[in-house]
């Protein structure tokens, strides 16, 4: 499997044209979230509703320049058809037209307000001034500004008369287009790769010009398959297209709607290839068509599998559950006393710990539990345990430990200790043997010179990690550290960990850490809400309290929750799939009631006026 993304598209097609040197932007539609599913078709009357406007006679330059930035978000026709941003090259001389856009053209997202400067002593120059609210890379992955930008955007564009209307000679590296603009000219789609085991497909968003047609939309999803992971998922993704494989033709739909792709240049060899094939086209493709016959070099892909849906290949789901236990998905808290009690069901109580725990989590897999508690002789001590167990087993020990997290399978707690010193992962085994507990370091040199670190999360297909440093936003993914030598325990101010506990070599690695949202500040808690999306509390101006949003992973969507009910800093927060979320504040358990938009937070026990507690928890 190859890890990297290979050059543009690899195609077998005899329709290949002088077209396709222009901006290779096509359309798609969002893999349905928490929001309500969006017609793509809708989208494409909206946007020829609103056709871009040609430039005027007589309009003055910085009007040109402004009418050329507006029509580079209204695009008439899907590049991929053969031409695309047709009004925007209008208000270019037509020496600049030629090769605008280039197939690698970013798309830069500017703010609203941005300005237009005239140059009254050089008529016909106007520069263009405003703050960078990220970028669509070539293979239209989406790129937050980097971490501690201040800069803004700037560009000087010069014009010429041409036939006594102005016209642009020299049009910016980039596409520009509004922030404000975006939503009504790109959509996200998510295209599918594969965790290092081939066996769990792994999100990938993308953010494509809405197209016309299904058949648009997968073909140019095939190409962005065919392409490799971006390069957020460098190093943890891979994906069962090598470097030969290619389409054998366009995608087509047959009268009942399927979509047939025919490809060429794939190991098919096993049936676990085979299947992790399928599971990548599929899954991307799902949203387009339900549908999907897939063969290679003319022939199925499997003589007992004609037809695919998504059900097919339900087990590659990123948000399944691991394992075959059915962990009930009953949420907990920490009581005022320190102790872990189940919020429906006060019955629902951990063992007895004799210390006071603040955080704790349960594997949604296999029932395993750990919390970190105070530790008598000083700092935090991370306490785990299997389902069941009559008490908890210390593990590890820091001045600090963050909130425990579970790996997707189950056999192991993630902590960050030290945050504000020197922060470093572990994992740490939930089988305890003859009192001994095995932990593995993270290699966390990622995590040095970006702030203290109060909050790590996992994603559901293993793949991802959320991470609150200096009180921002930070994603990055787990990769597999290429040579692993044996390395000592770091030494820590306060206590040491374990001295029972046996260490091994990094393995694995927090790599490609990019700060998103820097528009939140004081982030507080974290949480994976899918594979595709997390829940974060953080403010949005020194002033404001710290709410709840949802944000996409690669950090270009932001949706607030309601704020009726809550009168402070959420402290800590939990979500699950079909569950009312959770947030702590306050020393009481709130729950949402009604929608995230319009709903309120409100007790969680209809019988009792508060709950007093914190740091709810749902299985996961």
């Amino acid at each position: 499997m190859s890890h990297r993304a290979r050059p543009r598209t690899r195609r077998l097609r005899a329709l290949l044209a002088a077209g396709l040197v222009t901006l290779a932007l096509a359309g798609c539609s969002a893999i349905p979230s928490a929001g309500a599913a969006l017609d793509v078709r809708q989208v494409t009357d909206q946007v020829e509703q609103t056709a871009p406007q040609a430039p005027q006679p007589g309009q003055q330059p910085d009007q040109i320049v402004r009418g050329f930035i507006t029509a580079s978000a209204r695009p008439d026709r899907d590049a991929a058809a053969g031409t695309s941003l047709a009004a925007a090259r209008q208000y270019l001389t037509p020496q600049a037209q030629v090769g605008w856009p280039s197939p690698d053209t970013p798309v830069l997202l500017l703010a609203d307000g941005y300005r237009t400067d005239s140059d009254e002593t050089a008529p016909g120059s106007v520069t263009v001034t405003g703050p960078s609210q990220g970028l669509l890379r070539e293979d239209r992955s989406f790129a937050p500004p980097p971490a501690g930008e201040t800069d803004p955007y700037t560009w000087t564009m010069t014009l010429q008369q041409i036939d006594g209307e102005w016209r642009i000679s020299n049009p910016p590296p980039q596409l520009l287009i509004q922030a404000g603009d975006f939503a009504g000219a790109y959509q996200r789609k998510v295209v599918y790769f594969l965790d290092a085991s081939g066996t769990v497909v792994v999100p990938d968003p993308r953010y494509l010009v809405v197209s016309s047609t299904e058949i648009n939309r997968a073909d140019r999803l095939m190409d962005l398959l065919l392409d490799g992971p971006s390069a957020a998922l460098d190093g943890a993704a891979v994906s069962q297209f090598g470097p030969e494989a290619a389409l054998r033709s366009n995608v087509t739909a047959d009268a009942d709607g399927v979509l047939r792709v025919d490809l060429t240049g794939v190991d098919v060899s096993t049936p676990a290839l085979r299947r992790a094939l399928a599971a990548q086209i599929v899954w991307t493709l799902y949203t387009t068509s339900p549908r999907i016959a897939i063969s290679v070099d003319g022939e199925p892909l499997d003589p007992t599998q004609l037809v695919y849906t998504v059900a097919t290949v339900s087990s590659f789901d990123p948000d399944r559950v691991a394992g075959t236990g059915q962990v009930a998905s009953d949420p907990y808290y920490v009581d005022p006393e320190g102790d872990v009690v189940g919020l429906q069901d006060p019955t629902l109580e951990w063992p007895q710990v004799g210390v006071r725990i603040s955080a704790a989590a349960l594997s949604a897999a296999t029932g395993a539990e750990a919390a970190v508690a105070t530790d008598p002789q000083g700092g935090q001590q991370l306490l785990i345990g299997p389902a069941t167990a009559d008490t908890l087993q210390a593990a590890l020990r820091a001045d600090t430990l963050t909130a425990p997290v579970f790996s997707r399978t189950g056999d192991e707690v993630w902590v960050v200790q030290n945050g504000a010193t020197r922060p470093e992962v572990y994992r740490v085994a939930t089988a305890v043997t003859a009192g001994t507990a095995s932990r593995v370091r993270v290699d966390s040199t990622a995590l040095a010179g970006i702030g203290a670190v109060t909050a790590l999360a996992l994603s559901p297909d293993g793949v991802r990690v959320a991470v609150v440093a200096g009180e921002r936003l930070w994603v990055g993914v787990i990769a597999p550290v290429q040579s692993a030598t044996p390395t000592d325990t770091p030494e820590t101010a306060g206590p040491q960990p374990d001295d029972s506990a046996t260490q091994s070599p990094a393995t694995v690695a927090v790599t490609d850490l990019v700060q998103i949202r820097p528009d939140l500040i004081d982030v507080g808690a974290v949480t994976f809400s899918s594979s595709r999306e997390l829940t974060v509390a953080g403010a949005t101006s020194p002033v404001s309290r710290r709410t709840l949003f949802s944000v996409g992973v690669d950090g270009r969507d932001l949706t607030g929750f309601t704020t009726t009910g809550i009168f402070n800093d959420v402290q800590s927060l939990a979500v699950s799939a079909g569950q009312p979320p959770l947030i702590g504040f306050g020393d009481r358990i709130w729950q949402l009631s009604g929608s995230a938009t319009d709903g309120q937070w409100v007790t969680p026990l209809p019988s009792a006026p508060s709950l007093n507690g914190s740091s709810p928890f749902y299985p996961g």
